[in-house]
Protein backbone atom coordinates (compact mmCIF):
# COMPACT_ATOMS: atom_id res chain seq x y z
CA UNK A 1 0.00 0.00 0.00
CA UNK A 2 2.44 2.51 1.00
CA UNK A 3 4.28 1.96 -2.79
CA UNK A 4 0.65 3.06 -4.22
CA UNK A 5 0.71 6.02 -2.05
CA UNK A 6 4.28 6.84 -3.12
CA UNK A 7 3.62 6.26 -6.75
CA UNK A 8 0.48 8.77 -6.50
CA UNK A 9 2.55 11.06 -4.53
CA UNK A 10 5.08 11.56 -7.12
CA UNK A 11 2.59 12.55 -9.73
CA UNK A 12 1.59 14.57 -6.92
CA UNK A 13 4.81 16.23 -6.86
CA UNK A 14 4.26 17.03 -11.14
CA UNK A 15 1.21 17.95 -10.12
CA UNK A 16 3.05 20.88 -7.84
CA UNK A 17 5.70 21.49 -10.15
CA UNK A 18 2.70 21.97 -12.86
CA UNK A 19 1.55 24.49 -10.09
CA UNK A 20 4.62 26.29 -9.53
CA UNK A 21 5.24 26.79 -13.06
CA UNK A 22 1.15 28.14 -13.76
CA UNK A 23 1.73 30.48 -10.13
CA UNK A 24 5.71 31.51 -10.40
CA UNK A 25 5.91 31.90 -13.78
CA UNK A 26 5.91 35.47 -13.36
CA UNK A 27 7.99 36.12 -11.01
CA UNK A 28 10.99 35.93 -13.43
CA UNK A 29 9.24 37.05 -16.21
CA UNK A 30 6.57 39.70 -15.00
CA UNK A 31 9.20 42.97 -15.78
CA UNK A 32 10.20 41.87 -19.01
CA UNK A 33 6.73 41.64 -19.98
CA UNK A 34 5.25 44.72 -18.19
CA UNK A 35 8.51 46.81 -19.88
CA UNK A 36 7.12 45.65 -23.38
CA UNK A 37 10.36 44.24 -23.92
CA UNK A 38 9.13 40.25 -24.46
CA UNK A 39 6.12 38.76 -25.35
CA UNK A 40 4.60 36.60 -22.91
CA UNK A 41 5.58 33.52 -24.80
CA UNK A 42 8.82 34.43 -25.82
CA UNK A 43 9.48 35.06 -22.09
CA UNK A 44 7.99 31.97 -20.50
CA UNK A 45 10.23 29.95 -22.87
CA UNK A 46 13.24 31.75 -21.37
CA UNK A 47 11.65 30.94 -17.88
CA UNK A 48 11.01 27.13 -18.92
CA UNK A 49 14.53 26.57 -20.15
CA UNK A 50 16.47 28.49 -17.04
CA UNK A 51 14.48 27.29 -14.25
CA UNK A 52 15.15 24.19 -15.09
CA UNK A 53 19.09 24.81 -15.66
CA UNK A 54 18.66 26.39 -11.88
CA UNK A 55 16.35 23.54 -10.35
CA UNK A 56 18.81 20.79 -11.76
CA UNK A 57 22.07 22.58 -10.69
CA UNK A 58 21.31 23.96 -7.67
CA UNK A 59 18.00 22.89 -6.51
CA UNK A 60 19.51 19.96 -4.29
CA UNK A 61 20.65 22.56 -2.12
CA UNK A 62 17.22 23.74 -0.58
CA UNK A 63 15.63 20.59 -1.43
CA UNK A 64 17.69 19.01 1.58
CA UNK A 65 15.95 21.59 3.55
CA UNK A 66 11.98 21.07 2.59
CA UNK A 67 12.94 17.16 2.91
CA UNK A 68 14.28 16.84 6.05
CA UNK A 69 15.11 20.28 7.50
CA UNK A 70 11.29 20.82 9.08
CA UNK A 71 10.86 17.49 10.44
CA UNK A 72 13.03 15.11 11.53
CA UNK A 73 12.04 12.41 8.49
CA UNK A 74 14.59 9.84 9.53
CA UNK A 75 12.71 8.88 12.45
CA UNK A 76 9.98 8.20 10.91
CA UNK A 77 8.42 4.93 9.14
CA UNK A 78 8.03 4.41 5.21
CA UNK A 79 4.62 4.14 6.05
CA UNK A 80 3.81 7.45 7.64
CA UNK A 81 6.44 9.86 5.24
CA UNK A 82 4.72 8.25 2.17
CA UNK A 83 1.51 9.49 3.22
CA UNK A 84 2.80 12.67 5.19
CA UNK A 85 4.38 13.64 1.45
CA UNK A 86 1.20 12.69 0.05
CA UNK A 87 -0.60 14.90 2.62
CA UNK A 88 1.48 17.92 2.38
CA UNK A 89 2.37 17.99 -1.23
CA UNK A 90 -1.66 17.81 -2.04
CA UNK A 91 -2.69 20.52 0.70
CA UNK A 92 -0.20 22.61 -0.78
CA UNK A 93 -1.26 21.86 -4.91
CA UNK A 94 -5.17 22.48 -4.02
CA UNK A 95 -4.48 26.08 -2.42
CA UNK A 96 -1.98 26.85 -4.90
CA UNK A 97 -4.65 25.73 -7.54
CA UNK A 98 -7.33 28.06 -6.32
CA UNK A 99 -5.13 30.65 -6.33
CA UNK A 100 -3.76 30.34 -9.48
CA UNK A 101 -7.55 30.04 -11.03
CA UNK A 102 -8.27 33.68 -9.24
CA UNK A 103 -4.76 34.82 -10.67
CA UNK A 104 -3.54 35.60 -7.03
CA UNK A 105 0.16 35.15 -6.95
CA UNK A 106 0.64 33.48 -3.53
CA UNK A 107 4.07 31.70 -2.21
CA UNK A 108 4.32 28.11 -3.23
CA UNK A 109 7.21 28.17 -0.64
CA UNK A 110 4.84 29.13 1.99
CA UNK A 111 2.14 26.35 0.56
CA UNK A 112 4.46 23.44 1.10
CA UNK A 113 6.09 24.76 4.31
CA UNK A 114 2.09 24.70 5.67
CA UNK A 115 1.89 21.19 3.82
CA UNK A 116 5.24 20.14 5.56
CA UNK A 117 3.89 21.59 9.34
CA UNK A 118 0.56 20.59 8.90
CA UNK A 119 1.48 16.74 8.61
CA UNK A 120 4.20 17.20 10.89
CA UNK A 121 2.04 18.26 13.94
CA UNK A 122 -0.59 15.88 13.45
CA UNK A 123 1.81 13.07 13.18
CA UNK A 124 3.56 13.73 15.84
CA UNK A 125 7.12 13.65 14.07
CA UNK A 126 9.69 15.81 15.96
CA UNK A 127 9.76 19.27 14.45
CA UNK A 128 13.09 21.12 14.00
CA UNK A 129 12.11 24.59 15.29
CA UNK A 130 15.20 26.13 14.84
CA UNK A 131 15.54 25.48 11.48
CA UNK A 132 11.70 26.84 11.04
CA UNK A 133 12.30 30.11 12.77
CA UNK A 134 14.90 30.70 10.08
CA UNK A 135 12.70 29.76 7.72
CA UNK A 136 10.04 31.86 8.61
CA UNK A 137 12.37 34.47 8.80
CA UNK A 138 13.92 34.83 5.35
CA UNK A 139 10.43 34.46 4.67
CA UNK A 140 9.52 37.91 6.27
CA UNK A 141 12.89 39.53 5.20
CA UNK A 142 13.00 38.36 1.53
CA UNK A 143 10.25 40.97 0.58
CA UNK A 144 10.92 43.82 2.52
CA UNK A 145 14.88 43.18 1.08
CA UNK A 146 13.30 43.20 -2.14
CA UNK A 147 11.04 46.34 -1.72
CA UNK A 148 14.54 48.29 -0.64
CA UNK A 149 16.81 46.85 -3.16
CA UNK A 150 14.51 47.60 -6.31
CA UNK A 151 14.39 51.19 -4.99
CA UNK A 152 17.50 51.77 -4.89
CA UNK A 153 18.76 49.91 -8.24
CA UNK A 154 15.76 52.39 -9.61
CA UNK A 155 17.86 55.37 -8.22
CA UNK A 156 20.92 54.05 -9.05
CA UNK A 157 20.28 52.93 -12.62
CA UNK A 158 18.50 56.18 -13.20
CA UNK A 159 21.78 58.02 -11.88
CA UNK A 160 23.91 56.28 -14.48
CA UNK A 161 21.63 56.47 -17.51
CA UNK A 162 21.67 60.48 -17.40
CA UNK A 163 25.07 60.88 -18.58
CA UNK A 164 25.89 60.65 -22.08
CA UNK A 165 27.90 56.99 -22.43
CA UNK A 166 29.96 55.41 -25.58
CA UNK A 167 28.64 52.43 -26.77
CA UNK A 168 31.97 50.48 -25.63
CA UNK A 169 31.12 51.79 -22.15
CA UNK A 170 27.92 50.13 -22.48
CA UNK A 171 29.14 46.87 -24.04
CA UNK A 172 31.97 46.51 -20.76
CA UNK A 173 28.83 47.14 -18.56
CA UNK A 174 27.02 44.22 -20.18
CA UNK A 175 30.35 42.54 -20.33
CA UNK A 176 31.05 42.99 -16.80
CA UNK A 177 27.23 41.99 -15.34
CA UNK A 178 27.36 38.35 -17.25
CA UNK A 179 30.96 37.61 -15.73
CA UNK A 180 29.58 38.47 -12.57
CA UNK A 181 26.33 36.66 -12.59
CA UNK A 182 27.81 33.69 -14.83
CA UNK A 183 30.78 33.89 -12.33
CA UNK A 184 28.26 33.34 -9.12
CA UNK A 185 26.15 30.50 -10.75
CA UNK A 186 29.17 28.39 -11.82
CA UNK A 187 31.26 28.77 -8.57
CA UNK A 188 28.35 27.25 -6.93
CA UNK A 189 27.64 24.54 -9.07
CA UNK A 190 31.17 23.45 -9.06
CA UNK A 191 31.95 24.26 -5.53
CA UNK A 192 28.30 23.01 -3.89
CA UNK A 193 26.58 20.35 -6.63
CA UNK A 194 29.94 18.96 -7.48
CA UNK A 195 31.84 19.23 -4.37
CA UNK A 196 34.96 20.16 -6.30
CA UNK A 197 37.65 22.02 -3.96
CA UNK A 198 37.22 25.81 -3.65
CA UNK A 199 40.86 26.78 -5.14
CA UNK A 200 39.33 24.70 -8.38
CA UNK A 201 36.19 26.01 -8.20
CA UNK A 202 36.80 29.61 -8.26
CA UNK A 203 39.66 28.68 -11.43
CA UNK A 204 37.41 27.12 -13.46
CA UNK A 205 34.58 29.62 -13.06
CA UNK A 206 36.67 32.35 -13.58
CA UNK A 207 37.90 30.66 -17.12
CA UNK A 208 34.61 29.74 -18.09
CA UNK A 209 33.19 32.63 -17.36
CA UNK A 210 35.56 34.73 -19.36
CA UNK A 211 34.73 32.47 -22.20
CA UNK A 212 31.00 32.76 -21.56
CA UNK A 213 31.30 36.83 -21.34
CA UNK A 214 33.08 37.72 -24.01
CA UNK A 215 31.30 35.31 -26.71
CA UNK A 216 27.64 37.23 -25.11
CA UNK A 217 29.35 40.74 -25.56
CA UNK A 218 30.56 39.90 -29.25
CA UNK A 219 27.47 38.24 -30.00
CA UNK A 220 25.29 41.63 -28.37
CA UNK A 221 27.61 43.61 -31.01
CA UNK A 222 27.24 41.64 -33.71
CA UNK A 223 23.06 41.62 -33.36
CA UNK A 224 22.55 45.42 -32.86
CA UNK A 225 26.27 47.07 -34.34
CA UNK A 226 27.17 48.45 -31.42
CA UNK A 227 25.20 48.62 -27.99
CA UNK A 228 23.21 52.25 -27.45
CA UNK A 229 21.35 53.01 -24.05
CA UNK A 230 18.12 51.19 -25.62
CA UNK A 231 20.00 48.09 -26.47
CA UNK A 232 21.52 48.52 -23.25
CA UNK A 233 18.08 48.23 -21.71
CA UNK A 234 16.85 45.82 -23.39
CA UNK A 235 19.70 43.39 -23.26
CA UNK A 236 19.48 44.01 -19.08
CA UNK A 237 16.04 42.90 -19.16
CA UNK A 238 16.83 39.19 -20.98
CA UNK A 239 20.00 38.77 -18.93
CA UNK A 240 17.96 39.92 -15.98
CA UNK A 241 14.87 37.12 -16.89
CA UNK A 242 17.60 34.56 -17.23
CA UNK A 243 19.65 34.89 -14.13
CA UNK A 244 16.06 35.08 -12.66
CA UNK A 245 14.90 32.07 -13.62
CA UNK A 246 17.72 30.10 -12.82
CA UNK A 247 17.54 31.29 -9.10
CA UNK A 248 13.80 30.56 -8.94
CA UNK A 249 14.83 26.88 -10.09
CA UNK A 250 17.47 26.89 -7.68
CA UNK A 251 15.45 28.04 -4.59
CA UNK A 252 11.43 26.81 -5.75
CA UNK A 253 12.66 23.47 -6.90
CA UNK A 254 12.17 21.79 -3.53
CA UNK A 255 8.77 22.86 -2.54
CA UNK A 256 7.83 20.19 -5.79
CA UNK A 257 10.22 17.34 -4.91
CA UNK A 258 11.91 18.15 -1.37
CA UNK A 259 9.06 16.27 0.33
CA UNK A 260 9.77 12.99 -1.75
CA UNK A 261 13.78 12.41 -1.33
CA UNK A 262 13.84 10.88 2.02
CA UNK A 263 10.73 8.02 0.33
CA UNK A 264 12.37 7.96 -3.00
CA UNK A 265 16.02 6.94 -1.45
CA UNK A 266 14.48 4.72 1.03
CA UNK A 267 12.03 2.97 -1.33
CA UNK A 268 15.09 2.95 -4.36
CA UNK A 269 18.32 2.94 -2.74
CA UNK A 270 19.46 5.54 -4.76
CA UNK A 271 22.32 8.04 -3.27
CA UNK A 272 20.78 11.22 -1.61
CA UNK A 273 22.39 13.45 -4.71
CA UNK A 274 21.13 10.88 -7.06
CA UNK A 275 17.67 11.38 -6.29
CA UNK A 276 17.57 14.67 -5.97
CA UNK A 277 18.59 14.89 -9.16
CA UNK A 278 16.13 12.51 -10.70
CA UNK A 279 13.54 14.77 -8.85
CA UNK A 280 14.81 17.40 -10.55
CA UNK A 281 14.34 16.42 -13.99
CA UNK A 282 10.46 15.49 -13.03
CA UNK A 283 10.37 18.95 -11.42
CA UNK A 284 11.65 20.58 -14.66
CA UNK A 285 9.11 18.90 -16.65
CA UNK A 286 6.27 19.98 -14.76
CA UNK A 287 7.02 23.57 -14.15
CA UNK A 288 7.72 23.91 -17.70
CA UNK A 289 4.13 22.27 -18.42
CA UNK A 290 2.43 24.50 -16.23
CA UNK A 291 4.60 27.90 -17.38
CA UNK A 292 2.52 27.14 -20.72
CA UNK A 293 -0.56 26.19 -19.54
CA UNK A 294 -1.89 28.22 -16.79
CA UNK A 295 1.40 30.57 -16.55
CA UNK A 296 -0.40 33.96 -18.17
CA UNK A 297 -3.30 33.91 -15.28
CA UNK A 298 -1.13 35.47 -12.60
CA UNK A 299 1.75 37.02 -15.34
CA UNK A 300 -1.27 39.13 -16.59
CA UNK A 301 -1.70 40.80 -12.87
CA UNK A 302 1.74 41.39 -11.48
CA UNK A 303 2.96 42.48 -15.29
CA UNK A 304 0.75 45.08 -15.52
CA UNK A 305 -1.72 45.88 -12.59
CA UNK A 306 0.92 45.78 -9.34
CA UNK A 307 2.60 49.09 -10.81
CA UNK A 308 3.43 50.97 -14.04
CA UNK A 309 6.48 49.25 -15.61
CA UNK A 310 9.27 50.50 -18.25
CA UNK A 311 12.51 49.39 -19.40
CA UNK A 312 14.65 51.18 -16.72
CA UNK A 313 11.84 50.31 -13.89
CA UNK A 314 11.06 46.52 -15.30
CA UNK A 315 15.17 45.96 -15.00
CA UNK A 316 16.05 47.43 -11.61
CA UNK A 317 13.30 45.29 -10.65
CA UNK A 318 13.91 42.30 -12.34
CA UNK A 319 17.45 42.20 -10.81
CA UNK A 320 16.64 42.67 -7.30
CA UNK A 321 14.13 40.30 -7.49
CA UNK A 322 17.12 37.57 -9.00
CA UNK A 323 19.86 38.98 -6.15
CA UNK A 324 17.84 38.47 -3.16
CA UNK A 325 16.62 34.72 -4.93
CA UNK A 326 20.33 34.28 -5.83
CA UNK A 327 21.35 34.88 -2.46
CA UNK A 328 19.23 33.34 0.05
CA UNK A 329 19.67 30.23 -1.96
CA UNK A 330 23.41 30.35 -2.08
CA UNK A 331 24.83 32.15 1.29
CA UNK A 332 23.18 29.87 3.70
CA UNK A 333 24.09 26.91 1.81
CA UNK A 334 27.89 28.42 2.12
CA UNK A 335 27.31 29.03 6.11
CA UNK A 336 25.08 26.68 7.09
CA UNK A 337 24.81 23.84 5.08
CA UNK A 338 21.18 24.09 3.52
CA UNK A 339 19.63 26.55 1.31
CA UNK A 340 16.93 28.72 2.58
CA UNK A 341 13.37 28.67 0.91
CA UNK A 342 11.66 31.68 0.84
CA UNK A 343 9.12 33.02 -1.60
CA UNK A 344 10.15 34.09 -4.99
CA UNK A 345 6.71 35.52 -5.53
CA UNK A 346 7.17 38.05 -2.17
CA UNK A 347 10.52 38.74 -3.58
CA UNK A 348 9.08 39.39 -7.12
CA UNK A 349 6.03 41.43 -6.09
CA UNK A 350 7.91 43.11 -3.35
CA UNK A 351 10.67 43.81 -6.01
CA UNK A 352 7.67 45.61 -8.11
CA UNK A 353 6.34 47.85 -5.09
CA UNK A 354 9.81 49.06 -4.74
CA UNK A 355 10.11 50.05 -8.34
CA UNK A 356 6.48 51.76 -7.44
CA UNK A 357 7.69 53.90 -4.50
CA UNK A 358 10.61 54.74 -6.13
CA UNK A 359 8.84 56.59 -9.21
CA UNK A 360 5.48 58.22 -7.50
CA UNK A 361 5.18 57.40 -3.95
CA UNK A 362 2.14 55.19 -2.98
CA UNK A 363 0.96 56.64 -5.83
CA UNK A 364 2.73 54.38 -7.91
CA UNK A 365 1.52 51.19 -6.29
CA UNK A 366 -2.31 49.83 -7.34
CA UNK A 367 -3.41 49.48 -3.39
CA UNK A 368 -6.35 46.87 -4.38
CA UNK A 369 -4.52 44.81 -6.19
CA UNK A 370 -1.41 44.81 -3.57
CA UNK A 371 -3.68 44.62 -0.61
CA UNK A 372 -5.51 41.51 -2.15
CA UNK A 373 -2.66 39.87 -2.86
CA UNK A 374 -0.82 40.50 0.80
CA UNK A 375 -4.43 39.01 2.03
CA UNK A 376 -3.85 35.68 0.27
CA UNK A 377 -0.47 35.99 1.39
CA UNK A 378 -1.74 35.98 5.12
CA UNK A 379 -4.45 33.40 4.53
CA UNK A 380 -1.42 30.48 2.94
CA UNK A 381 0.35 28.99 5.64
CA UNK A 382 -2.44 28.75 8.01
CA UNK A 383 -4.66 27.52 5.80
CA UNK A 384 -2.19 24.87 3.92
CA UNK A 385 -1.48 23.64 7.48
CA UNK A 386 -5.34 22.71 8.26
CA UNK A 387 -5.81 21.30 4.54
CA UNK A 388 -2.56 19.19 5.24
CA UNK A 389 -3.73 17.71 8.25
CA UNK A 390 -7.20 16.83 7.35
CA UNK A 391 -5.70 14.78 4.29
CA UNK A 392 -3.15 12.95 6.61
CA UNK A 393 -5.72 12.12 9.37
CA UNK A 394 -8.34 10.88 7.03
CA UNK A 395 -5.53 8.77 4.34
CA UNK A 396 -4.19 7.39 7.71
CA UNK A 397 -7.56 6.11 8.29
CA UNK A 398 -8.64 5.02 5.20
CA UNK A 399 -5.22 3.05 4.92
CA UNK A 400 -5.04 1.96 8.71
CA UNK A 401 -1.76 3.57 9.56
Amino acid sequence: MELVIYGVGLALSFYIAWCLGANDAANPTDCAVGAGALSMRRAIILFAIFAAAGGILLGPMVMKTVDRGLVDRESLGIEVLAVGSFSASLSAGLWITFCTYRGMPVSTTHSIIGGVIGFGLISSAPMRWNNLYTVILGLIVSPLLAIILSAGLYLSLRNYFKRERTERANLMAIYALIFLLSFSCLFMILYQTLGLKSFDAILMALISSFVFSTILAYAVKAKYGGCNVSNLLYVLLIVGLCFSAFAFGANDMANATGVFVTPTQKITGNPTFVTMFLLSLLGSAGIAFGAFTWGYKVLEVTAYKVTRLDILTGAAAEYANAIVVFLFTVLPSLFLGFGLPISTTHASVGSLIGVGLATKGLGGVNKGITGKIIAFWILTIPAVILISMSLFWLISKMVGI
